[in-house]
């Protein structure tokens, strides 16, 4: 393992051979800041299905920061297989489907969703965790103002879920980054 201050590279080599890059982190880490400035550099964002409401100070736009599916239209999603995986969170369910998956170049996923990937995506994935500090997260948190959903709850259930978590190629720790 390589690391220095603020990266920790388990698997540089993994980037090499890798086709996808898929963000991973904490509510509030900075994955959308990230995927932005990489879209900023031509790369393709793969946009994740829910079923959680739009955040609207944020000014979420359906397709492009999320495809916003009612409980139902996400079962028919299962259903028909569409998903390379999916799960329950916070209360709400996320996807990502085959297609967005096959046609994008990067992702936003927790914790859950790498452990959930099949091996043949799994492999195609360089993954990049960005593990920031606590109080960093709590300010961006507490920012956002949004009336959907709680602080601490958000907080509680992101320790429990990336308690132990070592599903990354390359680790983030720089809340400046």
């Amino acid at each position: 393992m390589k690391q220095n201050k603020n990266l920790i590279y388990n698997n540089p080599k993994q980037l090499l051979m890798s086709s996808k890059i898929v963000l991973v982190g904490k509510a509030a880490a900075g994955k959308d800041f990230f995927r932005k400035r990489m879209m900023d550099k031509g790369f393709t964002f793969g946009v994740s299905c829910t079923t959680r409401l739009k955040r609207i100070k944020d000014n979420e736009v359906d397709g492009k920061d999320y495809h916003f599916k009612s409980d139902k239209e996400f079962d028919v999603l299962v259903e028909a297989g569409e998903f390379v995986e999916y799960q329950s969170f916070n209360g709400w369910r996320y996807g990502i489907t085959k297609n967005e998956f096959d046609n994008s170049d990067v992702m936003i996923m927790n914790a859950e969703a790498v452990k959930l990937l099949p091996s043949e995506y799994a492999k195609k994935c360089f993954i990049i965790y960005l593990d920031i500090p606590l109080e960093t997260r709590i300010a961006r948190i507490t920012e956002r103002n949004d009336i959907h959903d709680n602080v601490m709850r958000r907080v509680n259930d992101d320790e429990k879920q990336y308690l132990n978590f070592s599903q990354f190629d390359c680790k983030i720790t720089n809340s400046d980054f």
